[in-house]
């Protein structure tokens, strides 16, 4: 099921431990208590589910031309989810660098290393180039394709799914420009099925990417 949002009102609820937090709900999604959290974390020690990608073979360099188009045609193949849209009273060019260092201090905390080794994720660490640009990593994602100002995309895999989020940047006037964060995921397998019922099926995703979204908005004005 599809859901489209939009919204310019200022979320103040979100402090930097809520920060924190969304990036665990966007990667992750929320881990519920009792025997579903159990479930998920003795899928993950015994390696059910299907590995999407080696995570022995990695490279910080940017991806070659027909490495890029491939991860673009991967992408794009991938089930839409969702998208969220807020309105910043910044120009693209202060939206832009404030997207960029968001998701840096969002997803670069040493527990979400951790927590990407645990489920396998192909990405574990921050590595690339800085600012963010293609071949760029951090724990559960790495940049394939950034056009200043205009569109940042990432992607991720872990034993449970494979994901991407699209950010877009449109001009509205000179002070005020429009970001919009497409998700699209995969869950493959029965664990996947539970993985994707604790991402999506809890509203954590929603959570998430609302509160990233208002970050954003709040480093930029």
């Amino acid at each position: 099921m599809s859901s489209r949002s939009t919204s310019g009102a200022v979320w103040r609820t979100a402090d930097d431990r809520s920060c924190h937090r969304l990036a665990a709900l966007v990667l992750a999604g929320l881990f519920v208590a009792g025997s579903a959290r159990r479930m998920v974390i003795k899928a993950v020690r015994r390696g059910y589910g299907p590995t999407m990608i080696s995570t022995t073979q990695r490279t910080t360099s940017p991806p070659r031309r027909s490495d890029l188009t491939e991860a673009l045609m991967q992408i794009a193949s991938l089930p839409f989810l969702d998208e969220h849209a807020t309105v910043i009273t910044a120009g693209t060019g202060d939206a832009w660098r404030s997207l960029g260092e968001t998701l840096e201090r969002s997803f670069s905390r040493p527990w979400m290393s951790r927590y990407a080794r645990l489920v396998g994720a192909t990405d574990r660490t921050a590595s690339g180039p800085r600012p963010l640009d293609e071949g760029s990593t951090f724990p559960g994602f790495r940049v394939v394709a950034a056009v200043p100002e205009r569109q940042l995309v990432l992607q991720g895999r872990h034993r449970f799914s494979s994901y991407a989020l699209i950010f877009r940047l449109e001009h509205v006037s000179p002070d005020r420009s429009r970001l919009r964060a497409e998700s699209r995921a995969t869950f493959p397998g029965l664990a996947g099925g539970l993985y994707r019922l604790l991402v999506i099926g809890t509203g954590g995703h929603v959570v998430g990417m609302r509160r990233l979204l208002a970050a954003v908005r709040r480093r930029s004005e």
